[in-house]
Formats: structure tokens, sequence, C-alpha cells
């Protein structure tokens, strides 16, 4: 059942109820008053008929007074008048007024119950009266009732020429009302099916404006953030693309020559164990044996820098810890300084800000000279975590997202905010240090030990 549908209903059954309560009051209203009218002409016909009874002995023609009295309540709405003998048998019957009675349930609504009076007629010798005649007044209750029905059916047509006029113009205005929350509903719709433009005016009661701006504000915040992930997603792809470059860059140039060594070394040992030189096959052996502990070392790098094993194993400041010696092995004029607590903090959280670190790091490397780099670690609230590199190196050309390397500002940008994080970064001219700053939220499952500072 439709909501418009429902209100008119509802507005109905209270009308129904309210017409009903009237009807009631002024079913009993009509009572009482119909109770006075039959009073007041019962008390009005016993005085006529008293009067006549006083001048009836001393009347030359008696039986023409009582025909008169009688024939007086000729169409009489209140009272009919009678005239009987003993026996009970009616001489002489006041007309009644013709109306025909009202329906059954108003007469019984409004039934009043209402005595006959009988008064004896005094006796007139000599006057053609015979004796023991009696006067009978019968109250008539239904001409009253016919006439308060004619009365209220009449109301009735009225309130209900009324109601149809206020039910139809109640159903447009209601249809009117209810508009904008169809048209809400087709654009939630519309947005169920993926479609975030959706907009709908703001018209109306504040109520629904307040609805319809909040609607709005709904799917203007869907639609930003389907283009921050759709921009995320390509950079996600351009990110894999550059790692995969990089890591066929690192094969090729590192454990490509190797291997083409090694396969040398080996045919050439071959040779010399036929020719009977071991001196010269030992020799090459070795020289086996020590590429091949090279590549080993290259592809345990290359796979620390993939998915360092010490994030998930002993946390985040071990793995900090091993991309700063990863670093500190290849730049040794470079100092750095840690300040990492050890906390256990949530893998996701973990994740995010290693990532902003080895970025970090990659980048000073690439675009600047630094003499030193700081990585502090700080929880300046229970639930967040705070991540900053600051290095004093003079960048070789301005930081720009889209040619930084590795995951890239642009890239560091998005995987914070993605996490709920706030990232910042810019030279500090106080401190003459380049900073980058993250603010990730974060759950700590254990409370961080003494905090110790190194220097590497």
């Amino acid at each position: 059942m439709s909501l418009r549908l429902r209100v008119i209903l509802l507005i109905t059954l209270v009308l129904a109820s309210s017409l009903t309560l009237c009807a009631l009051l002024v079913g009993y209203q009509v009572r009482q008053e119909l109770a006075a009218e039959l009073r007041a002409a019962m008390a009005g016909a016993r005085q006529t008929a008293s009067g006549t009874f006083e001048d009836l002995p001393r009347s030359d023609h008696s039986l023409r007074d009582l025909r008169q009295l009688v024939h007086a309540f000729d169409g009489n709405r209140h009272v009919r008048m009678a005239v009987v003998d003993r026996q009970g048998q009616a001489l002489l019957t006041s007309r009644p007024s013709g109306e025909a009675p009202p329906p059954a349930w108003f007469g019984r609504l409004v039934e009043v119950e209402a005595a006959a009076v009988v008064l004896p007629i005094p006796d007139a010798p000599g006057q053609g009266l015979a004796p023991g005649l009696r006067l009978v007044l019968t109250p008539t209750p239904q001409s009253d009732a016919r006439s308060a029905w004619n009365e209220a059916f009449t109301m009735l047509k009225v309130i209900a020429g009324v109601a149809l006029i206020g039910g139809v113009l109640i159903w447009l205005a209601v249809g009117a009302g209810l508009r904008p929350l169809v048209l809400l509903g087709e654009q939630f719709a519309k947005v169920g099916q993926g479609d975030y433009a959706a907009a709908v005016p703001e018209a109306g009661p504040p109520e629904l404006r307040l609805l319809q701006r909040g609607f709005n504000a709904m799917t203007g915040q869907l639609a930003a953030t389907m283009r921050r992930n759709r921009q995320l997603g390509d950079q996600i792809v351009r990110l894999q693309e550059e790692e995969r470059a990089e890591i066929a860059r690192d094969l090729h140039d590192e454990i490509g020559p190797r291997l083409f060594a090694v396969g040398l070394d080996a045919a050439l040992l071959a040779q010399l164990c036929e020719a009977g030189k071991p001196a010269e096959a030992i020799r090459h052996a070795q020289e086996i044996q020590q590429a091949v502990v090279h590549m080993q070392g290259q592809v345990r790098d290359l796979l620390g820098w993939l998915r360092p094993a010490r994030l998930t194993e002993f946390g985040l400041a071990a793995a900090i810890k091993d991309l700063v010696a990863f670093w500190a092995g290849r730049r040794g004029d470079i100092a750095f300084a840690l300040d990492l607590p050890e906390t256990a903090l949530d893998e996701s959280t973990a994740e995010v800000a290693y990532r902003v670190v080895q970025e970090a790091l990659s980048n000073a490397m690439r675009h600047a000279r630094p003499a030193g780099i700081a990585i502090t670690l700080t929880h300046e609230a229970p639930d967040r975590l705070t991540v900053r590199i600051e290095n004093d190196g003079v960048p070789q050309a301005a930081p720009d997202a889209s040619r930084s390397g590795g995951l890239g500002l642009l890239g560091m940008r998005e995987r914070v905010e993605a996490h709920g994080g706030q990232l910042a970064y810019g030279r500090e001219a106080a401190a003459a240090v380049w900073l980058v700053r993250a603010q990730l939220p974060c759950q700590i499952h254990a409370v961080p030990a003494a905090n110790g500072q190194e220097q590497a």
C-alpha cells in the first residue's frame, strides 16, 4: 500500500471517527430537544383542553366545541387528540401531520419515551354528549424525528460534499508533498546502479530540503570517492609497471651478468678438468661460488624490497632498521638517526608506515644529497601514529609527484589517504630540512617499550 493511500485512509478514519462522535452527540441533543418539545406540546394541549372543559357545561353546543377542539390539533406534529367512549372506541380523532417516519435506525437513535394522557370530559346534560367520555392526548415523536432527520440529512449531504472536495484536495496535496520523496526514491535507485552523479532539487518544506541536501552531499562524496578510486587504480597500475621495470633492470644489471659469468666459469671448469689443471679448476669453482652468493644476496634484497619479512615477523621498527641497513651499506656517507618505539601495530598501519619510509628514503637518495636522515615514529594520540622522515639534502630538482620514482609522492599520498590518514611534505626553512610527515590512524596491540635512539 502506497504512503499516499495510507495517509488518506488515516485521515478518512479520523474524519469518520469524528463524524460518528458528532452524530452521537447530535442524536443525544436532538433527543433532549424532542423530549422538551413533547413536554411543552403535551402541557399546551392539556391547558387548551382544560380551558374548553371549563366552558363546556355552559356551551349551547358542547359536541361542536369538542369537535372544534379535536380538529384544532389536525396536522399537529407533537400531539394527537382523540375523544373515546367508555368502551375505548374513538369518536373523534385529529388528523396526523402526514409526514413519513424517519429511517428506523435514526428513529431508534432519537427515540423519546412519552406516555399518553387521559382527561375525563365533564358531563353536559342536555348537550348531546354521552356520559363517561374521555379525551386522550397521545404524543407523536415520529413527526418531530422526521423533521430532525430532514435537517440532519441536509447537513449530511453538505458534510459529504465538503468531505469529497476535501478528500480530493488532500489527495492532491499529499501527492504534491510526497513527490520529492518519489524523486528521491528514483535517484536512490540510480545510486544503487552506480550512477553517483544523481542529484535532486532542494525544494519543498524544510524537513524535505534537509533530506535532499543530505542526499546531494552523499552523492557528491560518493562521486568524489569514485574519482579518487579511479585515480588510485590508475596510479597503482603505473606503480606496478614502474616496479616491474625496476625489478627487470635489477635482474638485468645484477643477476644477468653474474649468470653469464657463472655459465662461462662452468664451461671452463669442465675444460680444465679434462685438461688436468686442478688448480685453475678450483679457482673457477670458487668464482662460481662467490657469484652464487652474490646473486643470493641480490635476490634476498629484492624480496625484502617487495615484501619485508621482518615487517610481519618482528614489527615495523625491525623492518625500518633493515631498510636503513640496506641504504647504509650503499651510502656510507649518510648518517641515519632512528627513534623507533617498539609498538605492536596492526598490520595495515605498519604496512603503510613502512611504505612511506621506503619511498621517502628512495626519494632522498635519488633527488637530494643528504648528509643525514632522521626517522621518527611517535604516538601523538593513543590511536594515531605520526611518521617523520627528515633529510638535510638539497633537492636536485623540484619534487614532482608525476616524475618521482618508486611509489612516488602521489602514490604515497593515495596510500595514506586510503588508510584514512594525512600526508604532508615540504621544506622546513627553520630547520633547513626536507620533511615528509604522515599521520595514520592505528590500533596498538601492546604497550610500547621505552623509546630508544640509534645512530647508524
